[in-house]
C-alpha cells in the first residue's frame, strides 16, 4: 500500500486495557442522558461527544445533545434554524466548524437531505449544493471526511448499495468518485474509518448474508484493495462500530442475526486480527449503537440489545493502567500556556504595538526565525528588548501560544491575520491550521479576500482551493466587495480567474 497507518500507543504485554461505566454528572446544570435509542449517530469535537437522532423504540427523534467528557455533563444543545426532521439509520460528520448529518430514515421514507449545524452560529442550516447530484435517497451508508470533503459508501435505496460519492465542502459540488480497483460489494451497516490516507470498510449486510471482509481505499491515488489479514477475523457482522486508535482499527459489538459484545483489534501495520484482552465489566450485547475515539478513550453510548434500547454510556481506556491509584490530568499545556506573556523567568521582551509581550528564548527550539534573530550576529541577539513592526499585539500573543503549546485557539476573524504571521515567521503548521480554518469557512463574500491573501502569501493549497470555489460560484463572488477590493489591488488575479472561466 502506498500509504502507511502514522504511528500511535502500541499497548505491549505490561499494558491494562479496561471498560468502565459513566455516570452523568448532575451537578451545575448537568441533565440526565438522552432517551433509550438505537440507529443515531455520534460525533467528538474537541471534548465534546454530540449524539443526534435515532430511534427510541416508538418513534424516530431529532434531539441533539452534547456530552462534556471532562465533567461528564450531558446538555441539550441550544440551536437556531431548522434541524434536520427526525430519523434514524443516517450519517453524521464534523468538517472544520460543523457537524453534518446526510439522509437517512423518516419514519415515512428514504431521505437524502443534507443538513449542517455551524457550532460558532449554533444554528441548523440546508447544505448548499451549487453541482453535481446527491447520491439517492438511502439509509445504512457509512461516511467518513477526508481533506476538504465527505465521502458516502453504499447504504440501501430499495437495494443494497455499493455506489461511493464526494461531497466536497470548498466548492460545494457532489461527484460519483472514479476509482481503480475492485469495488466491494453492495451492502448496507458497514463502517467506514480514516487512517492516514486510507479509508478502512469493515463488514455489512450485502441483502443476503453478513459480511466481514476488509476494504481499503487510498485517497490518493483513488484505487480499492481488499486487505488480506492473518488471525481468524471477528464472526460476519453488520450494525457494529468501527473506530481507529494508533496503528489500529477496533471493532465492538454489532448484529450476527443476535446482538453481540466481542471486541477485536485489527492492526493496520501487519493486517493481524486479535481479541481485545480487557478488564472490567464488558458492555452488554448489542448493535445500532455509536462509538467514538476521544484522546485514550472509545465512548460507547446506546444500541439495541435484541430486546430493549439502551442509553448506557460507556468508556474504554487504550492502554490505561487501572491497578495503580488514579493519576491526575496531565497540566502541561495549561502550564506552558501560563507563560505566555508572563514575567517570570523572562528573558527576552517584545515590544508590540507599543506595549512589551514577555517571552522566553526557549522559543529558539520552536521558531527558526527567531533562533536566527537570538542567537546569530542580529543585534536583537544582545538586546534585552525587541521591536517588532506590523503585527498586533493580539495575533503576536495567539502565534507565541501555539509557539509554546503547540496550541492555537483561533478565532475566524483572525484566522488570515494570523496566517500572514505564521508566515512572516516561518511557523508553517500553524499556517497550515489557519488555512484549514478558513477552508472550512470560505463563502461567495470571504472567497475572493483568502484567494487574494493566499496569492500574496504564497499559500498554494490555500490559493488553488480559494481559485476552485470562485470558479464554481462566479457569478455571486463577483458581486462581493472584497472581490471588487481584489480588483482595485491585484488586477491580475482578476484577469487569472476570467481566464479560466
Amino acid at each position: 500500500m502506498g500509504s502507511q497507518p502514522a504511528a500511535g500507543p502500541v499497548a505491549g504485554p505490561s499494558a491494562v486495557w479496561g471498560w468502565s461505566r459513566l455516570e452523568p454528572s448532575l451537578d451545575n446544570g448537568g441533565q440526565p442522558a438522552p432517551c433509550q435509542r438505537s440507529l443515531h449517530v455520534a460525533v467528538v469535537l474537541e471534548d465534546k461527544m454530540y449524539i443526534f437522532g435515532g430511534y427510541d423504540g416508538s418513534n424516530r427523534v431529532n434531539d441533539f445533545y452534547e456530552f462534556d467528557i471532562p465533567t461528564r455533563r450531558w446538555s441539550i444543545v441550544s440551536a437556531s434554524g431548522t434541524p434536520p426532521s427526525p430519523r434514524d439509520r443516517h450519517t453524521g460528520v464534523i468538517h472544520g466548524s460543523s457537524f453534518y448529518v446526510f439522509a437517512g430514515f423518516d419514519g415515512a421514507q428514504r431521505v437524502n437531505d443534507f443538513f449542517a449545524f455551524n457550532f460558532g452560529e449554533s444554528k441548523w442550516s440546508p447544505v448548499q449544493v451549487l453541482s453535481g447530484v446527491a447520491p439517492s435517497p438511502r439509509h445504512s451508508h457509512a461516511a467518513v471526511v477526508y481533506g476538504s470533503s465527505m465521502f458516502v459508501f453504499g447504504g440501501y435505496d430499495g437495494s443494497y448499495r455499493s455506489d461511493f460519492h464526494e461531497y466536497n465542502f470548498a466548492t460545494c459540488g457532489w461527484s460519483l468518485v472514479s476509482a481503480a480497483g475492485r469495488v466491494p460489494r453492495a451492502r448496507y451497516r458497514a463502517t467506514c474509518v480514516v487512517q492516514g490516507g486510507c479509508m478502512y470498510l469493515f463488514g455489512g449486510h450485502d441483502g443476503t448474508r453478513h459480511l466481514n471482509d476488509v476494504h481499503v481505499f487510498e485517497f490518493e491515488p483513488r484505487v480499492w484493495m481488499t486487505l488480506n489479514t492473518e488471525n481468524p477475523a471477528p464472526i460476519p457482522r453488520d450494525s457494529h462500530v468501527s473506530v481507529i486508535h494508533g496503528r489500529s482499527m477496533y471493532v465492538f459489538g454489532g448484529s450476527t442475526g443476535s446482538a453481540m459484545n466481542d471486541f477485536y483489534e485489527l492492526r493496520l501495520d501487519t493486517c493481524k486480527w486479535s481479541p481485545v484482552q480487557a478488564l472490567g465489566n464488558p458492555p452488554n450485547h448489542r448493535f445500532c449503537h455509536v462509538a467514538c475515539v476521544c484522546k485514550d478513550s472509545m465512548l460507547v453510548f446506546g444500541g439495541y440489545d435484541g430486546t430493549n434500547r439502551l442509553n448506557d454510556l460507556l468508556e474504554f481506556k487504550f492502554g490505561a493502567d487501572l491497578m495503580c491509584c488514579d493519576i491526575p490530568p496531565s497540566t502541561l499545556v495549561e502550564d506552558l500556556k501560563g507563560l505566555v506573556d508572563n514575567e517570570l523567568l523572562s528573558d527576552i521582551t517584545f515590544m508590540v504595538e507599543g506595549q512589551p509581550v514577555y517571552a522566553h528564548k526557549i522559543l529558539c527550539m520552536r521558531c527558526t526565525y527567531f533562533r536566527a534573530m537570538l542567537t546569530g550576529s542580529m543585534v536583537e541577539s544582545r538586546a534585552k528588548e525587541v521591536v517588532l513592526e506590523d503585527v498586533r499585539r493580539p495575533i503576536f500573543l495567539a502565534l507565541l501560544q501555539y509557539l509554546y503549546t503547540d496550541e492555537a485557539d483561533i478565532a475566524l476573524d483572525d484566522a488570515m491575520e494570523l496566517f500572514q504571521a505564521a508566515d512572516r515567521f516561518g511557523v508553517e503548521r500553524l499556517k497550515r491550521i489557519c488555512e484549514s480554518q478558513m477552508l472550512a469557512s470560505i463563502n461567495v463574500e470571504n472567497a475572493a479576500a483568502i484567494f487574494h491573501a493566499a496569492d500574496l502569501h504564497n499559500a498554494k493549497s490555500l490559493r488553488e482551493k480559494c481559485l476552485n470555489f470562485l470558479l464554481a460560484n462566479f457569478d455571486l463572488v463577483t458581486k462581493s466587495r472584497a472581490f471588487e477590493e481584489m480588483g482595485r489591488t491585484n488586477i491580475e488575479l482578476v484577469f487569472e480567474i476570467l481566464k479560466m472561466r
